[in-house]
């Protein structure tokens, strides 16, 4: 009985420790990690939003907040921190830049679990991240974040008959609390065809599309961005791949 309780004491403790706020200092991957197998097998990428975490499982999204400024940033756990490290957090390049870490080395952050994302986007074969990568010299950040608007519900879908378009776009739509810059590929004023638009879209293998629902019109865009100059360079990336053009527009 004793040998139960004590067992029962320590998923309770485990789960807690895994679900709870924690604070502490973080710091980023230095550029020549850039390429490098992480813990789990899966390659760095300073462009993408990664973090090595001493306990979260692999792809759990945290949300890390620097709390010098209130800054945040949401990231996938795909690496390991060693566990006598006195940080509790380190992030990619592109995530430390976000929340202003690049500039101060180290900060105080609040680390705080929010979803979970099973797959990674930066795969060898994903299109937007694929050939030489970047290094200290060309490096800009300028990639969208795929965990930016994480549902912390997401539930897989069951099986049965398909989805109505109109209720499939409750998946695509842009959360209102969205922020930056955006690339609008489209516009329409039935919800209908902007869903098969993204469809179309995600077939291609272009990621991160939602419907942008102002003035009555479900846009298809793209986001988001830190600032217009990403974007402007991301529109560049697409028209030169794929062939595809579209407009920059700022969420406000």
């Amino acid at each position: 009985m004793r040998k139960a309780t004590m067992i029962l004491a320590s998923l309770f403790l485990s789960f807690f420790s895994l679900n709870a706020q924690e604070t502490g200092t973080a710091v980023y991957y230095a550029d020549a990690l850039d390429g490098q197998r992480t813990a789990f097998g899966e390659v760095y990428r300073m462009d993408g939003y990664t973090a090595a975490h001493k306990s979260y499982p692999l792809g759990t999204v945290i949300r890390v907040t620097n709390l010098d400024n209130n800054r945040s940033v949401n990231v996938r756990v795909n690496d390991r921190i060693a566990a006598n490290s006195r940080d509790i957090v380190s992030l990619s390049k592109a995530s430390a830049r976000q929340i202003g870490l690049v500039e101060a080395g180290r900060s105080r952050v609040r680390v705080e679990k929010i979803g979970f994302s099973a797959t990674s986007p930066y795969a060898e074969n994903n299109p937007y991240v694929g050939g030489a990568a970047p290094n200290s010299y060309n490096y800009y950040g300028g990639a969208p974040n795929p965990y930016e608007n994480v549902n912390p519900n997401l539930t897989p879908r069951s099986y049965g008959a398909p989805e109505a378009p109109s209720i499939r776009a409750a998946d695509f739509i842009l959360p209102p609390t969205t922020f930056g810059y955006g690339l609008q590929l489209a516009s329409f004023k039935k919800v209908e065809n902007a869903v098969e638009q993204i469809e179309k879209l995600k077939a291609q293998g272009i990621e991160n599309t939602y419907i942008w629902q102002k003035d009555g019109n479900n846009r298809v865009v793209i986001a988001s961005f830190p600032d217009k100059a990403s974007a402007g360079r991301y529109l560049d990336e697409m028209k030169r791949r794929y062939r595809t053009n579209g407009i920059i527009v700022r969420f406000d």
